[in-house]
């Protein structure tokens, strides 16, 4: 990631950010805004080289029916290939189990540029922090097939903001050298999920077990029955969570 693209991710984290006055809206529902409303006229311009100030930049959120702002809730962001940003119906529930906030990228398929995908999905914050309560130790990424190599680039560029992450159908290696920021992967969890039937099942299990190699412990593999590059049911994405909950 370019020098410049760093300094206004980490601009973001320290951005005021504006609140609703109808209070937190919950439920499946897409949300559309600015860089300009998101953010201020300084964390506009602040992204400018990536989206214009008025540009509109939509979401797909759930949020659990019985959101409580005295129980502040975990994170999901989804990355995936293609341009919509929900996940399977039946993975409310999990959700709503688990107090969990789902935020995925509409309009941040694999035909759109990985600076505009990467930003997007760290903008992802913004959106859920200006309604919701959130615990940041819960915060989580998840990627889908070419979504995954997004979501490994920002797992290894910013881990004190992603705290763990699912790589599903695709994972993308570091190469020789480890990152910077090895130190804080060290401390996050990591799951490479994929079907029994996937092709690239055995690159995921090596990409996994240099997470291993590099002192990433925390680091699984787990196979779907049955499936190629389909999503997951909602055991297996039950599965993820509580993995990426458990603290040890």
């Amino acid at each position: 990631m370019k020098r410049l693209t760093i300094t206004v991710l980490t601009l973001l984290l320290v951005m005021p950010l504006a609140r609703g006055d109808d209070g937190p809206r919950t439920g499946y529902f897409m949300l559309t805004t600015t860089p300009l409303e998101l953010l201020g006229e300084q964390g506009a311009a602040a992204v400018s080289s990536v989206f214009e100030a008025d540009e509109k930049l939509t979401w797909q959120l759930s949020v659990p029916k019985n959101y409580d702002a005295m129980k502040p809730a975990g994170v999901m962001v989804f990355v995936g290939f293609a341009e919509w940003g929900g996940g399977k119906r039946n993975w409310t529930p999990v959700l709503e189990d688990h107090n969990l906030i789902w935020v995925g990228l509409i309009g941040g398929g694999d035909n759109k540029p990985v600076n505009e995908r990467m930003l997007k999905a760290v903008l992802a914050q913004a959106v859920v922090t200006r309604d919701y309560r959130i615990d940041p130790e819960r915060y989580y990424l998840f990627g889908y097939s070419g979504g995954a190599y997004v979501a490994a680039m920002l797992a290894t560029s910013k881990p004190e903001m992603f705290r763990g992450a699912l790589f599903y159908g695709d994972a993308l290696s570091w190469g020789q050298n480890l990152p910077p920021k090895i130190d804080l992967l060290r401390q996050n969890r990591y799951m490479f999920m994929c079907g029994s039937k996937d092709k690239d099942k055995r690159k995921m299990q090596r990409i996994a077990e240099a997470y291993r190699a590099a002192g990433i412990v925390n680091t699984k593999v787990a196979q779907v029955a049955n499936v190629d590059r389909h999503m997951p049911g909602a055991s297996y994405f039950e599965s993820v969570i509580e993995y990426l909950d458990s603290r040890e």
